[in-house]
């Protein structure tokens, strides 16, 4: 089994080197491509006829002749207009719908008020993807984002208390009603697949992602490869626990907030009597009450990335969610106590997407799944 897997890396390896080099060098010829690769035609051959067949790649016509006269290569291109994704993501009071091309450049955007029923959720899909104008034929795949546990092996939805569904196998309620694949994810894995691909992430290989609203979550990415875990449930960042509260005997339950998420959260904030954006204004302002909450924040979430970095070693850690959008006046003391706290340097970022990332992300992960089959 480890041999077939190895196999498969590298595989996935050679069709990513072989894009990057067609989206770089744009145009190039098959020859060109495997000699900059050290790959052998073949190969090469192989990977691009499959890349032109799911619209990745497209052909630009014959070069010139090489100087000993040989045969004239066909020029490739990566056409990012060629072919287009949907993007899904699935919130408990909002749905956002996305189109980008292959580029991640957004060319359609509707939001809707969430309905807890999927085949209202399919229709209002379709709905949006008739409005967009866009041809049926040039979307090539479609990811959503769910806030809740998914096991994308057998493609059951084993539990979103936000939206009341509980073992469902989405994807067999969804692939009949679409011509393209559908793919699905985590809400907060696919936010982190979209900071990384058009936001702060900059494409690094290894990221995490904290995302704060009503809740505490978190995504990794490691090599450029998500990190799901052996029951798809990696980045619970919400169940950190600390030393005393093991000693106290504090419980964490799956179905309930964990103990970090109890102190960090846009939840746990609102607790102060205030949202989290007036405690973050008044704490600005001098309010002692707000600075008290504010600086214990601060604390708890230096903690927790210091750590990370100390295991992880990630390049970055963005941190998004509605609570993100309020620590402008905070994040510059939170890089600080991190570097005083962990030896391994890490960039420590704000999410620039907002509440795009999502929908985006699930573009970005279905494109890599279709890319990879």
């Amino acid at each position: 089994m480890k041999k077939t897997g190895s196999l498969e890396s590298i595989k996935n390896l050679n069709r990513s080197l072989v894009l990057e080099q067609i989206r770089e060098h744009q145009p190039i010829t098959r020859a060109e491509i495997a000699k900059k690769l050290n790959l052998s035609r073949s190969t090469v051959s192989i990977i691009i006829d499959d890349l032109i067949e799911k619209k990745f790649v497209s052909e630009l016509g014959f070069g010139d002749s090489t100087r000993e006269g040989g045969r004239r290569g066909m020029k490739l291109g990566f056409n990012p207009a060629s072919a287009y994704g949907v993007g899904v993501d699935i919130g408990g009071t909002k749905i956002l719908m996305v189109i980008t091309d292959l580029d991640g450049n957004v060319v359609y955007k509707e939001k809707q008020s969430t309905v807890n029923e999927l085949g209202g959720i399919i229709a209002m899909i379709q709905e949006c993807i008739r409005n967009s104008g866009i041809n049926l034929e040039q979307i090539i795949a479609m990811g959503i984002g769910i806030p809740g546990t998914f096991d994308k092996h057998t493609g059951i939805l084993i539990d979103a208390p936000a939206l009341g569904l509980k073992n469902v196998n989405v994807k067999k309620e969804f692939d009949p009603h679409f011509q393209f694949p559908v793919f699905f994810n985590n809400d907060v894995n696919c936010a982190a697949l979209g900071e990384r691909w058009r936001g702060s992430g900059d494409n690094a290989d290894d990221v995490v992602f904290i995302a704060i609203g009503t809740g505490v979550g978190s995504a990794i990415i490691a090599k450029g490869e998500l990190i799901e875990g052996h029951s798809s449930t990696a980045g619970e960042i919400g169940y950190f626990i600390t030393p005393e509260e093991i000693r106290n005997r504090v419980v964490n339950r799956p179905d309930e907030f964990g103990t970090f998420e109890n102190k960090t959260s846009g939840t746990a904030l609102g607790k102060s009597g205030y949202s989290a954006e007036e405690l973050f204004e008044r704490s600005v302002q001098g309010d002692p009450k707000a600075e008290a909450w504010v600086k214990d924040f601060v604390i708890e979430m230096s903690a927790a990335i210091a750590n990370i970095a100390s295991l992880l070693n990630p390049e970055k850690v963005i941190i998004g969610g509605g609570v993100s959008e309020s620590l402008g006046s905070v994040i510059d003391g939170i890089k600080k106590r991190v570097s005083e706290s962990s030896p391994n340097r890490t960039d420590i970022e704000l999410a620039r997407l907002g509440g795009d990332a999502g929908a985006i992300g699930a573009i970005a992960y279905a494109f890599q799944q279709i890319q990879d089959k």
